[in-house]
């Protein structure tokens, strides 16, 4: 818990996808991937449509899905 003297920073939503975006690069840059020889090149396509809010709400909940436009919600520590 925060102490009275300590000043909490809430970072926008944007902010926050910056960061995440940032964050899985840097991660692709250094991931291992062994690949057999003779095998053909992974697919790094598109894999489906972008999910429109109705589906997303659907698959997520309508509170979750609220809940994630609050731009004062703080990341998940475990995601």
């Amino acid at each position: 818990m925060a102490k009275d003297s300590e000043q909490q920073v809430h970072l926008t939503r944007e902010e926050r996808e910056q960061i995440g975006r940032r964050t899985n690069a840097g991660f692709a840059r250094v991931e291992r991937a062994a690949v057999d020889e003779g095998t053909e090149a992974i697919p790094t396509g598109s894999i489906g449509q972008p999910l429109t809010e109705e589906e997303i709400r659907r698959r997520v909940g309508s509170g979750n899905f609220e809940s994630a436009k609050n731009d004062l919600q703080s990341g998940s520590i475990n995601s």
